[in-house]
């Protein structure tokens, strides 16, 4: 996860970005008992690294754990929505199945999955941003989930 973080920073540092400093274990607890639900091992080691980061590039960010936690449309009892572009134009969110399974969707077909990794969602975003060929757009039509 580290490794990846730090590809997103030099990738996008003549544009512009933002890594926000590791959350703290209080912090993350906290969040917990706000959304009711146990983050998973790699939402944790994430926000653990970097408590979210703020991109110009498609004006792309993903919320630190605060940002999330001070809006209650942001999450619900079994979901939250971790990441935003343009300004919440649209947003992907984490949603627990339970028994220590999730999944990432986007808040426009939110019945649909797009992964249970945040890392395949970051190297997603690493690749192709938003827009560009690899990234977030066009992996939701490789998955059929039309725009």
């Amino acid at each position: 996860m580290r490794q990846l973080i730090t590809a997103i920073k030099q990738k996008h540092e003549k544009d512009g970005i933002d890594i926000y400093p590791g959350a703290m274990l209080s912090e993350i607890d906290t969040f917990e008992q706000k959304i009711g639900f146990p983050l998973s091992d790699e939402f944790r080691r994430f926000y653990l690294l970097c408590n979210g980061f703020g991109c110009n590039e498609d004006i792309f960010n993903i919320i630190p754990l605060a940002g999330i936690m001070e809006y209650a449309d942001n999450y619900g009892d079994n979901w939250f929505y971790f990441s935003e572009y343009m300004i919440y134009s649209d947003i992907w969110g984490l949603r627990y199945l339970g028994d220590c399974r999730y999944e990432i969707f986007n808040a426009t077909h939110p019945t649909i999955a797009l992964t249970s990794s945040l890392t395949e969602f970051l190297q997603r975003f690493l690749k192709g941003n938003v827009f560009d060929p690899g990234g977030l757009y066009q992996w939701h039509q490789e998955l059929g989930i039309p725009y």
